[in-house]
């Protein structure tokens, strides 16, 4: 699947389609994406970033032994 937003600056915009999808069907869609939505997607992000950054600056956590410890809790599930 190929996913594109851009911003036309005139009417023609040519197209590549990518090797495997030639001599098969495939939808082009053009839609109309709001500034709103993008500014609420925008938004939703940075909400995400300012509610969790710095969420574990005060804990004494080291990045390998805590990864070490999520992949044996994963490799331990079966």
């Amino acid at each position: 699947m190929i996913r594109e937003i851009i911003i036309p600056k005139k009417r023609d915009y040519v197209l590549s389609i990518p090797e495997e999808y030639l001599n098969r069907k495939v939808e082009i869609l053009v839609l109309p994406m709001d500034n709103d939505q993008m500014k609420e997607k925008c938004d939703t992000h940075i909400d995400i970033v300012k509610m969790t950054s710095g969420i574990l600056k005060d804990k004494k956590i080291d990045p390998q032994q805590w990864q070490r410890n999520i992949r044996a809790d994963w490799d331990s599930r079966s």
